[in-house]
């Protein structure tokens, strides 16, 4: 099967990881980091690319990057060859060092492009290698917190960010509060399984924050559909806000308390189990566990879930406007 093409048009951000073969380690010296961010500032000279923001772990990289003329997949051939070359080199080794071609998100908003720099500089926090970001040397938020930043790396949108929203006496004060580093365990697990997962066919069905409501109604009852097992699909939300918004909805209770006076708390259940079935993916297992409810049950949810869909108009607008609310606050 043919290998879909990357959303790569000239101005498009992306997030970029990618791992080693054989879960070995990938940067284990100062050097080999250094030679690594020679080898991105040589594609940002040539042209190819912007560099936003950036972390090298010990066992993978992650990037934000801006594709200036539509070559990521050049650039980031071109950076990992060259890599692979000098680390075999180094260690009288051959063969391949990376798992495969680089994974790529398409970052097609201003809100998720935010959330990216904030889990890329999470990264060594949430490895435990220090205290807060901008201590970390081989991640752009030093670079940034301090102003000291390499000429190849891109400031003016993370300083512009910064000058908005950011609070605090210091550099990495003001940029932690722009770019929040502390994420939920959930949330970053969400955000690599979106790099891993993710079907580049599907980026247009998931960008609906501004589509109109007809729209998102035929998309959830679509989704719901695929979420019984027609055909391979993926989540797009996390579960934990899934659930945030469903409870702080008190339109969805005002709608629900209409559309079923006797049976309220039924009608709660089905939707919650539809939503966090159709947009975060979750198992009968995983919904039971969070709703207290046996499997059986659930799956009895989910599937009144779907034909109160395709019955109920007010059911399907009150279940597109929640998976809208889902989409818009993760800046799909």
């Amino acid at each position: 099967m043919p290998r879909p093409n990357r959303h790569d048009d000239p101005g498009s951000f992306h997030h970029v990881v990618n791992r080693p073969v054989a879960k070995r380690t990938l940067f284990e010296s100062r050097q080999d980091c250094r030679v690594f961010l020679a080898l991105l500032a040589r594609e940002v000279r040539e042209g190819r690319i912007e560099v936003h923001a950036y972390a090298l772990m010990l066992t993978h990289f992650h990037l934000l990057v801006k594709s200036v003329k539509g070559e990521l997949s050049e650039a980031m051939r071109r950076v990992q060859q060259g890599y692979a070359r000098y680390f075999n080199r180094t260690r009288k080794r051959d063969g391949g060092l990376f798992r495969g071609r680089f994974k790529s998100r398409w970052i097609d908003s201003v809100r998720y492009r935010r959330n990216v720099v904030g889990y890329i500089h999470d990264n060594a926090v949430h490895a435990g290698v220090v205290g807060r970001a901008s201590l970390y040397p081989w991640s752009s938020a030093r670079a940034h917190a301090s102003g000291k930043a390499p000429r190849w790396l891109k400031r003016g949108w993370i300083r512009s960010e910064v000058a908005a929203r950011g609070k605090g006496t210091t550099g990495a004060d003001r940029l932690e509060s722009a770019f929040p580093s502390s994420i939920t365990e959930e949330h970053r697990q969400w955000i690599e399984r979106q790099l891993r997962d993710r079907h580049d066919e599907e980026m247009e069905e998931v960008s609906l924050k501004h589509a109109a409501s007809p729209r998102v109604i035929r998309w959830t009852i679509r989704k719901a559909q695929l979420a019984d097992g027609t055909r391979p699909w993926r989540p797009v939300c996390p579960a934990q806000l899934v659930e945030r918004i469903i409870e702080r909805s008190k339109v969805a209770l005002r709608v629900l308390a209409r559309l079923f006076p006797q049976k309220l708390r039924r009608a709660t259940a089905l939707l919650r189990a539809g939503l966090l079935r159709m947009l975060s993916g979750c198992t009968h297992r995983e919904i039971a566990l969070r709703t207290k409810r046996h499997r059986g049950t659930v799956a009895h949810d989910i599937q009144d879930h779907r034909e109160r869909l395709e019955a109920e108009p007010a059911y399907a607008d009150l279940t597109a406007q929640l998976a809208r609310k889902a989409l818009a606050a993760i800046g799909v």
